[in-house]
This record gives structure tokens, C-alpha cells and sequence, in this order.
């Protein structure tokens, strides 16, 4: 007899052993409605966390009994000194000549002091018109009918003016665009009105196509970054969703934008654009990589790892977070593992700072030293608290019901276990994947504000427009000054620039030949 079939009125067996059976049925029932409904209650804490809580994922330890909690220290507040690198431009208030005759004695009063006050004041943007003129020369004592027209002619200048072949934007207004849209998150249509409060009006579907412009041009370029991030001894790597609009449907579909994060040697961020979340977006990307890759456990890197392939170095705030749920779902024993993995951290800022890549041979093996001494320091000081970790986990595992919050943040510790603790390899290798999670706040911040993109194309014209943003940013450099001068430069090059041209206009090239003593505008990490 099925005791879950039985409707409430119907009339129970009268043997021990039938009622047993059906008691042990209901038992084994009650204990799963039991488990679903601990799971689902997680779920819903943490969607109302997720919404309505703090996002924060710090959490301060609590200090040992008798140990006084030390105090807070104190917000420094004040007005920050003005940048003395911009122009001062003096409002002198002074008493006429009638004024400065002394009341009582009506003789001329002395200055004997001036009261200053500085304010940041702004002015609009200030549009302008590039008229370029070429002047043409033409021999007039040679012979037409002798003399070939080529010889006898010439113009000065570049056949076509940049930065795109017959356009209506010069590369000062078109790198404007460009950083407004991928580094400060505006979308067209509000740019469009910016630009019309000054007296400009262009059309959103124009700001569009020389976005697209600009992608094409920029292109060779992001090639060469990608292909010399591939180089990198460690990759950086996440992914993000983003809406695309399809035509002929009636919604739009799930989009992902992947960040790839080089080393220090290879400093670039370049995106890729998926239409698809499958496996062959990033193993078609960084198909042939053999190095380290920092990356969360996602089934679409599965293919990269192996023998003779990149190695996964997995994310501790990843798995952090997981325990972070389950505590505060009601799970006290995951604050074992949050003590663990926080004695990981601590270790991680006792370490020596890396060094940055140099030419110079002895400041390379000093270099090397250091990310040695960094290892080494790992090995004596983070493999006992992994080991004691470890311990931990393969004992509260069972314990765990496996779709409950603990239960999957050991599951996800333990099935990434090798991949967690590869970090200590290297001296260069991160505990975590944070850096790939603070550049995709870009894209965050930016399809709250854009909200879909437009085509495949268009997405593909987004990963290369944010791989230079990114990578100017990643470096410190304001995007619209490298790229005001980098745009009419590549467009220089023509159609087919070669390796060692390309290579001139390399974020971290442009930086080194034209140094940091360029006030600009600051880059924002936004």
C-alpha cells in the first residue's frame, strides 16, 4: 500500500507491519519535503539578500573573549588641493578710486593684503570645425604631351583625411564618442542630446555607424592584442551576460561579453562576443593556450584544461562567497570555512609585492626572486591551513544534504579542490579572480544604461571598443587621449598595416614612448 496515494478518509490496515511500512513512508517523505523546503528557503533569503540587503561580502572577525576591539579609525574629511596643472584665471575685486580715499582724513588708503579663494569652475565643450586644406603644385614649363601627369603634379597631405575616410567627425570628437558610450556608460541617445545642448546635432543612428567605423578601424589592433595575450604566463578570465536584440523575434535572447585579462608582461583586456553561452566561445578564443587560467569552474572552459593545455587556477572568493550564503542562511558551521579561507587572505597581504617586467637583467632576476620568495612563502605558511581546510571539508561533506547551501559549498570546494589550491604554484598566480570581476563591472554598469545591443555585429563591435577602453584603463591611461591620437594614426597606416606598425600603437607602447608628463584627463575606473 502507497501511503502517499492514500486519500485522508481512507481506512488504515489493521496488521503491525503494514502500518510500520506505511509510517516508514511517510518518515522518508517528511524528511525530503523537509530538505526541498530548507533549500527553497535558502534560495529565497538569498534572492532577498540579493535585492534588499547589503552587497558587501565583508565580514569582520569577531574578537577573542578578553581581546578589546580595537577602534575605528576616523573618516579624514577636508577639501582636496585643486590640480595645480590647470589654468588659473584671476576675478580681482578692487575699491574705486573714490573708495580708497580714507573717510576721516581723505588721504589715499594702502593695500596691505589680498583674501583668496580658489573655485572649480567648467566650461561646456567647445566644438570646432577642422578644415583641411591641401595645396596642389603643378609644373608650368614642362611639357603636357611629354611629361607624365604624375610627375608634373602634386598635392600635399594624406589622399584621404582621418580618422574614418570621409567622415564628418574629426578624432578628437569621435574619441569623445567612444569613451562616453564604452567608459562612462552613456548611451546614444542621451549623448546625442549632450551634444545638442552645444549647439550639434547628430543622429543617434550616425554616432552608431561611426562606432562600427571605428571597430573596423580599430581591428588589426585588437587582433594584435589578442594575439599577444596569448602569450601571457596567466589569464584572467570571466564572462557576463548582455542582451541582443534578434531580428524578427518578439524578445531579446542571452548574449556574454568574455573579459581575458593578460599578465604584467602582456597587459591588455580584450573582449570576446558570444550569441551563444557554449563551450566553443572560449576554446575557439584561447584555443592553443598553455599557461595558467584564472577562471570560476564553468563547464565551457572544461575543454581548455589538460595535458599539454592551460591549467585552471579556480577563484577562493568564488568558493568564499558559497560559504558566505550558506552562514547566512542559518548554516553556523560554514563560519569554520570563512575563518580558513580568511587566514588564506591575510597570508595573501603579508606577501612581498610583485615586481613590475623590465629589460634590465639584474632587476629581471630580482624579479624572479621575488615571485620565488612569494612561492616559498605560500608553501610554508598557506599549505597547513589548506590541509586543516581540506580535513574540515571531507568531514561535514556527508553531513551536508547536497542541494542545501553548505552542501553545495563543498561540493563546489571539494570538486574544485586541485584547482583551488593550484595558486600556490607560482609566486605570480592570484588567490582569486577578483580582477576579472572588477573589469566586468564595466559592462554592468554599462547595459543598465544602454540596455540591449543591437545585432551580432554590433556585439562584436562592443568587444572591440571596450578591449581598448579596458586596456586603457587597466593601465592608467585616460581612453580618450590615447585614442584621439591612436585613431588618425592607425588610419594613416591604410589597409594593411604590418606587425611593427601595429605594435607602435600598443596601449603600453604609446604609454612608454609618450610618458606620463601629459596632465589630460584622469582615467576612471568605472
Amino acid at each position: 500500500m502507497d501511503a502517499l496515494s492514500l486519500p485522508p478518509d481512507a481506512p488504515l490496515p489493521d496488521d503491525v507491519a503494514s502500518l510500520q511500512a506505511l509510517v516508514r513512508q511517510l518518515l522518508a517523505e517528511v524528511a525530503r519535503l523537509r530538505a526541498e523546503n530548507t533549500a527553497l528557503q535558502g534560495k529565497l533569503d538569498q534572492a532577498l539578500k540579493h535585492r534588499f540587503g547589503r552587497r558587501s561580502e565583508r565580514r569582520r572577525p569577531k574578537p577573542a573573549a578578553g581581546d578589546d576591539e580595537p577602534a575605528r579609525a576616523r573618516d579624514l574629511h577636508g577639501r582636496a588641493p585643486l590640480p595645480e596643472h590647470l589654468e588659473r584665471r584671476e576675478v580681482v575685486y578692487d575699491l574705486t578710486e573714490a573708495e580708497k580715499l580714507c573717510p576721516c582724513c581723505g588721504q589715499v588708503r594702502v593695500c596691505i593684503g589680498t583674501q583668496t579663494a580658489e573655485q572649480l569652475d567648467l566650461e561646456p565643450a567647445r566644438f570646432f570645425v577642422r578644415r583641411t586644406v591641401k595645396k596642389s603644385y603643378a609644373c608650368q614649363h614642362c611639357d603636357p604631351a611629354a611629361v607624365p601627369v604624375e610627375q608634373r603634379l602634386q598635392t600635399a597631405g594624406p589622399e584621404q583625411v582621418g580618422p574614418l575616410a570621409k567622415g564628418l567627425c574629426g578624432p578628437g570628437l569621435l574619441a569623445h564618442v567612444i569613451t562616453a558610450k564604452f567608459a562612462d556608460h552613456t548611451p546614444l541617445h542621451r549623448l546625442a542630446g549632450q551634444l545638442a545642448r552645444s549647439g550639434v546635432r547628430i543622429a543617434r543612428s550616425t554616432l552608431g555607424d561611426w562606432l562600427a567605423a571605428a571597430a573596423d578601424l580599430l581591428e588589426p589592433l585588437y587582433q594584435l592584442l589578442h594575439q599577444r595575450l596569448l602569450l601571457s604566463r596567466v589569464i584572467h578570465s570571466d564572462d557576463t551576460g548582455v542582451k541582443l536584440r534578434v531580428a524578427g523575434a518578439d524578445r531579446t535572447r542571452k548574449a556574454h561579453l568574455w573579459a581575458n585579462i593578460g599578465d604584467a608582461d602582456y597587459p591588455y583586456v580584450v573582449f570576446d562576443f558570444t550569441a551563444h553561452y557554449t563551450a566553443a566561445g572560449p576554446t575557439t578564443f584561447l584555443a592553443g593556450y598553455q599557461g595558467y587560467l584564472q577562471a570560476d569552474a564553468l563547464a565551457q572552459y572544461e575543454g581548455l584544461y589538460g595535458d599539454d593545455k592551460a591549467k585552471h587556477v579556480c577563484c577562493w572568493a568564488h568558493a568564499r562567497r558559497k560559504f558566505v550564503a550558506a552562514a547566512e542562511g542559518g548554516a553556523a558551521r560554514a563560519n569554520v570555512a570563512l575563518e580558513q579561507i580568511r587566514q588564506l587572505y591575510a597570508i595573501e597581504r603579508e606577501l612581498p609585492p610583485l615586481l613590475p617586467p623590465t629589460d634590465d637583467l639584474v632587476l629581471g632576476e630580482q624579479r624572479r626572486q621575488r615571485e620565488e620568495q612569494r612561492r616559498q612563502r605560500r608553501q610554508q605558511q598557506a599549505e597547513p591551513v589548506l590541509a586543516e581546510l581540506k580535513k574540515w571539508l571531507d568531514q561535514e561533506r556527508p553531513q551536508a544534504l547536497p542541494k542545501s547551501a553548505l552542501g553545495q559549498a563543498l561540493g563546489y570546494a571539494l570538486n574544485n579542490w586541485e584547482a583551488l589550491k593550484r595558486y600556490q604554484e607560482q609566486g605570480y598566480l592570484a588567490i582569486d579572480n577578483n580582477l576579472s570581476e572588477r573589469t566586468l563591472r564595466a559592462i554592468a554598469l554599462g547595459r543598465n544604461n544602454w540596455g540591449v545591443i543591437g545585432s551580432e555585429t554590433g556585439g562584436q563591435t562592443a568587444a572591440v571598443l571596450y578591449t581598448l577602453v579596458a586596456t586603457c584603463k587597466h593601465l592608467g591611461i585616460d581612453p580618450f587621449v590615447y585614442l584621439r591620437e591612436a585613431l588618425p594614426g592607425l588610419f594613416a597606416l591604410g589597409e594593411k598595416p604590418t606587425g611593427e606598425q601595429l605594435q607602435e600603437w600598443l596601449p603600453d607602447r604609446w604609454l612608454l614612448h609618450r610618458g606620463r608628463d601629459s596632465p589630460g584627463r584622469e582615467a576612471t575606473a568605472g
